[in-house]
Protein backbone atom coordinates (compact mmCIF):
# COMPACT_ATOMS: atom_id res chain seq x y z
CA UNK A 1 0.00 0.00 0.00
CA UNK A 2 2.99 2.24 0.02
CA UNK A 3 2.81 4.81 -2.74
CA UNK A 4 6.33 4.02 -3.96
CA UNK A 5 5.84 0.31 -4.62
CA UNK A 6 7.24 -2.88 -3.20
CA UNK A 7 10.38 -3.70 -1.27
CA UNK A 8 11.73 -7.15 -0.44
CA UNK A 9 13.34 -7.33 3.02
CA UNK A 10 14.53 -9.89 5.52
CA UNK A 11 12.50 -9.79 8.72
CA UNK A 12 12.66 -11.11 12.25
CA UNK A 13 9.70 -13.12 13.53
CA UNK A 14 8.91 -12.16 17.13
CA UNK A 15 5.82 -13.66 18.76
CA UNK A 16 6.33 -11.35 21.76
CA UNK A 17 5.59 -8.44 19.42
CA UNK A 18 1.98 -7.79 18.42
CA UNK A 19 2.20 -6.00 15.13
CA UNK A 20 4.52 -5.40 12.23
CA UNK A 21 7.38 -3.02 13.02
CA UNK A 22 9.26 -1.26 10.23
CA UNK A 23 12.12 1.20 10.50
CA UNK A 24 11.44 4.77 9.39
CA UNK A 25 13.88 4.31 6.47
CA UNK A 26 11.80 1.39 5.12
CA UNK A 27 8.55 3.32 5.60
CA UNK A 28 9.98 6.26 3.65
CA UNK A 29 11.23 4.02 0.84
CA UNK A 30 7.75 2.48 0.57
CA UNK A 31 5.94 5.80 0.83
CA UNK A 32 3.91 4.69 3.88
CA UNK A 33 1.62 7.47 5.08
CA UNK A 34 1.19 7.53 8.89
CA UNK A 35 -2.50 7.43 9.85
CA UNK A 36 -2.40 7.42 13.67
CA UNK A 37 -0.07 6.92 16.64
CA UNK A 38 0.21 4.15 19.25
CA UNK A 39 2.36 3.59 22.32
CA UNK A 40 4.87 0.82 21.68
CA UNK A 41 7.25 -0.94 24.02
CA UNK A 42 10.60 -1.20 22.27
CA UNK A 43 13.24 -3.93 22.61
CA UNK A 44 15.14 -1.89 25.21
CA UNK A 45 12.00 -1.75 27.40
CA UNK A 46 11.27 1.92 26.72
CA UNK A 47 7.77 3.00 25.70
CA UNK A 48 7.44 5.50 22.86
CA UNK A 49 4.64 6.90 20.79
CA UNK A 50 5.12 5.80 17.18
CA UNK A 51 3.36 6.42 13.88
CA UNK A 52 1.31 3.64 12.29
CA UNK A 53 0.55 3.34 8.58
CA UNK A 54 -0.97 0.86 6.14
CA UNK A 55 1.18 -1.61 4.19
CA UNK A 56 0.63 -4.80 2.23
CA UNK A 57 2.61 -7.75 3.61
CA UNK A 58 3.54 -10.88 1.67
CA UNK A 59 5.17 -13.93 3.26
CA UNK A 60 5.42 -17.52 2.09
CA UNK A 61 3.00 -16.94 -0.77
CA UNK A 62 0.36 -15.24 1.40
CA UNK A 63 -0.50 -11.56 1.44
CA UNK A 64 -2.73 -9.19 3.38
CA UNK A 65 -3.10 -5.52 4.26
CA UNK A 66 -1.66 -4.72 7.69
CA UNK A 67 -0.89 -1.79 9.99
CA UNK A 68 2.83 -1.20 10.49
CA UNK A 69 4.29 0.62 13.48
CA UNK A 70 7.08 2.89 12.26
CA UNK A 71 10.11 2.92 14.55
CA UNK A 72 13.23 5.10 14.31
CA UNK A 73 15.69 2.30 13.55
CA UNK A 74 16.18 -1.44 13.74
CA UNK A 75 15.01 -4.34 11.65
CA UNK A 76 11.67 -5.23 10.13
CA UNK A 77 9.92 -7.35 12.77
CA UNK A 78 6.83 -9.46 12.14
CA UNK A 79 4.68 -9.91 15.24
CA UNK A 80 2.09 -12.47 16.28
CA UNK A 81 -0.97 -10.56 15.01
CA UNK A 82 0.63 -10.09 11.60
CA UNK A 83 1.35 -13.83 11.41
CA UNK A 84 -2.28 -14.56 12.33
CA UNK A 85 -3.52 -12.14 9.67
CA UNK A 86 -1.54 -14.15 7.12
CA UNK A 87 -2.81 -17.47 8.51
CA UNK A 88 0.67 -18.40 9.74
CA UNK A 89 2.04 -19.47 13.11
CA UNK A 90 5.38 -20.33 14.67
CA UNK A 91 5.85 -24.00 15.53
CA UNK A 92 6.43 -23.99 19.33
CA UNK A 93 8.65 -27.08 19.09
CA UNK A 94 11.01 -25.97 16.34
CA UNK A 95 10.61 -22.20 16.60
Amino acid sequence: MGEKGALEVNALIDTDTNRLLIPKEVAERLGVKPMFKVKAELADGSVKEVDVGPVFVEMLGRGAPEWAAIVEKGEVCVGAETLETLGLAVDPVTG
